[in-house]
């Protein structure tokens, strides 16, 4: 208990030292008040300062701004979220080797379970020999267990079959009988899916997990630059009564030109909230700027200079950023994981995280890695978007291994 008052403390000795954007205002205003000890609204379900939208058919009232864990280390974070009206928060069984689950589940203890709505996030999957293979039931269930512990509670409100990357594995018996066992037994409230394929596989992944009839929820990459044929397919899930959480909101996170006056990460975000069928966007947030940066689109429509600056954002990013078409993947002759290495890269050079990007890359089977793009003298995977995609292969492979 003393250490996390000492961490509340030195937070609110910081905050004036950090307070220098016009978008923290109120929240931060308010959120002062009561650090340093458990407030009577803190992690309540509603506060006045956020807008809150039920996910899909489940009776769950989430923020309609949410917490990306992933990259958090600092708890202070969490707490200015929870004061601000944060009541969503979403891990994974993997994240950080486990440490961010304990993380999370210490600090959200005190809030009382009832309060806060958790998400974690199993996979389905394990690499042995180069190729990736289904768990088995078993399996999922040894880790969902360890994800419990870690969180320190008997069961979280979403559980996502993580990464999904073949559009039949939400089909897979094994998967399907994980699953309703969570639910059935109580371990988690409602299920779902989290996927950001590429091109035609992230419809059919759509198609596909809908024909199951057992998924609540869909995790998904989307943002201003996403094909309108995913948009499409989310929507359709949404009409179907599916939840909509979106991931990747901000295009990559690149830091802006200095120049620019409007803020590119606030109007990507507006752009993912301004869309109905959206219930809620966990954009990953690692310190109180980038918290108090996004609670400043709360209650905000896109507008004309928002898409100003997007289109400003995206021309300065277009040569690096991947728009997950699945045109150069469909072309490569050697199979190459194109669209998970630029993920890579996006971490390191985008969020500032090398080791997130080495890490997500040196999971990949050595048959998908950019090992092959080496030797590559005549490259046939083009981008129709102006991506020079051998190079930026050649340079995640240099960097990475």
């Amino acid at each position: 208990m003393r250490e996390k008052q000492f961490t509340r403390r030195r937070f609110l000795k910081d905050l004036t030292l950090t307070c220098t954007y016009g978008t923290i205002g109120a929240h931060a205003l308010a959120a002062r008040q009561v650090w340093g000890k458990l407030p009577k609204n803190a992690g309540s379900k509603e506060s006045a300062t956020m807008e809150y939208r039920t996910l899909g058919q489940t009776d769950l009232k989430v923020s309609a701004l949410s917490f990306g864990v992933m990259r958090l280390t600092e708890p202070s974070v969490l707490f200015q979220a929870l004061d601000m009206g944060i009541n969503y928060f979403d891990t994974a069984h993997v994240y950080q080797n486990g440490n961010n689950e304990k993380m999370l589940g210490s600090a959200l203890k005190p809030y009382g379970r009832s309060k806060v709505y958790i998400a974690t996030k199993i996979l389905p999957y394990y690499k042995q020999f180069g190729s990736k293979h289904l768990n088995n039931q078993k399996s999922m269930e040894t880790m969902m267990e360890e994800s419990l512990r870690r969180l320190q509670t008997d069961y979280v409100d979403v559980l996502f079959l993580h990464s999904i990357t073949d559009p039949e594995w939400p089909l897979h018996e094994e998967m399907i009988g994980f699953c309703q066992k969570m639910k059935k037994t109580g371990k988690a409230r409602f299920v779902g899916i989290s996927f950001h394929t590429t091109g035609q596989t992230y419809v059919d992944t759509v198609e596909r997990t809908l024909e199951a009839g057992v998924y609540d929820v869909f995790l998904a990459t989307l943002n201003f630059k996403s094909p309108p044929a995913h948009i499409q397919a989310l929507k359709r899930a949404r009409q179907k009564g599916v939840g909509i959480v979106a991931m990747k909101t901000q295009a990559g996170g690149y830091k802006p030109e200095a120049k620019q006056s409007l803020n590119p990460h606030q109007a990507a975000l507006k752009w993912v909230l301004d869309n109905p069928f959206v219930d809620c966007a966990i954009p990953g947030m690692v310190n109180r700027q980038q918290l108090a940066e996004n609670a400043g689109v709360i209650g905000k429509k896109i507008g004309w200079s928002d898409r100003k600056t997007l289109a400003a954002y995206y021309n300065a990013v277009k040569d690096r950023y991947c728009l997950r078409c699945g045109s150069c993947t469909a072309s490569c002759k050697k199979q190459v994981d194109i669209s998970t290495i630029h993920r890579c890269l996006m971490y390191w050079e985008g969020y500032q995280d090398f080791d997130l990007g080495q890490a997500t890359y040196r999971r990949l089977p050595p048959t998908e890695n950019a090992l092959a793009c080496m030797g590559c003298t005549a490259p046939t995977c083009n981008c129709m978007n102006g991506i020079k995609i051998s190079e930026r292969m050649r340079h995640a492979h240099i960097h990475f291994t």
